[in-house]
């Protein structure tokens, strides 16, 4: 009788058994290193010389220091995994306590972050009043904004509301009235960056055409552009403002309108809702 192999070994129960046993040291070397390396990791983190001690503000004109430093030293509070300091430097939460700032206080334009001698640095760049919106609709009048205290609030260059402004006499800052009023306007835009961007330009551009204004309103559906003898100039909200301006000024250089002095202090309104129309009323 001839047998012929196949090549392959029988393994025995013993040899499964020790196969067994070596799977298992080499899970538990495994194990014991992953142990071992956390435990190294948690001492390293939680040495004294890589702990966060102190805060501080880089620009001294900041203020509510104490409440910007308060919050961050509860956001270094704690620990990741029940074990390592939220406060180490080489890991503390840098993206959320950024966030957290320009979120808690608007006017903050940005927010920068830095660590030096287990000292938490905080650099903030604050925004700079540009205008002025205002809860009520606006009344050219030498006591209007007097007598909105606590009713108007600073905006930046690119529309963003961001903290409660004082009583003021006169036309200090150009105002923004809305329709319907913006609640909990702290934090919120007036429009979006591009559309302010495109209505102040075109509210600039107007000053070539000898039209001085200061304030505006925006409706649901028009602007309205407060002038500064109280005359409005009215156009709708979808407009194309490059037209709307070259109907004006079209209708500013006709001679009938040119040959009447003071045309646009005299005015009430100058509706220019209707494509390539415009019209008007005295006061």
């Amino acid at each position: 009788m001839k047998i012929v192999s196949s090549g392959r070994v029988l393994n025995s129960r013993e040899f499964y058994e020790k196969k067994k046993r070596k799977k298992r040291i080499k899970l538990t070397l495994l194990f014991l290193g992953f142990i071992s390396l956390l435990v190294l990791s948690i001492y390293f983190f939680r040495q004294e010389r890589f702990l966060i001690v102190e805060v501080i503000i880089s620009e001294e004109s900041v203020v509510d220091r104490e409440e910007i430093i308060s919050r961050v030293k509860n956001l270094l509070t704690g620990y990741y995994l029940w074990f390592i300091p939220r406060a180490n430097t080489f890991i503390y939460p840098r993206h959320v306590i950024e966030e957290n700032l320009l979120a808690e206080f608007p006017k903050f334009k940005s927010v920068e972050l830095s660590v030096s001698n287990r000292a938490l640095s905080i650099s903030v760049d604050e925004r700079i009043p540009f205008a002025l919106y205002c809860l009520e609709t606006y009344n050219p009048t030498a006591t209007s904004l007097s007598a909105q205290a606590g009713k108007c609030f600073f905006l930046d260059e690119e529309g963003l509301i961001f903290t409660s402004a004082p009583s003021f006499s006169g036309d200090v800052y150009f105002v923004y009235t809305t329709q319907d009023l913006i609640k909990n306007p702290l934090g919120q835009r007036l429009a979006t960056i591009e559309d302010f961007r495109q209505l102040l330009k075109f509210i600039e551009t107007l000053t070539t055409l000898n039209i001085h204004s200061v304030a505006l309103e925006i409706m649901d559906g028009e602007y309205r552009l407060i002038l500064i003898n109280g005359g409005e100039i009215i156009w709708r909200r979808d407009g194309n403002l490059s037209l709307v301006r070259s109907n004006l000024e079209a209708f500013l250089s006709n001679d009938s309108i040119k040959a009447q002095v003071n045309f646009l202090d005299k005015i009430l309104f100058l509706d220019l809702r209707i494509d390539n129309k415009v019209f008007y009323k005295f006061k």
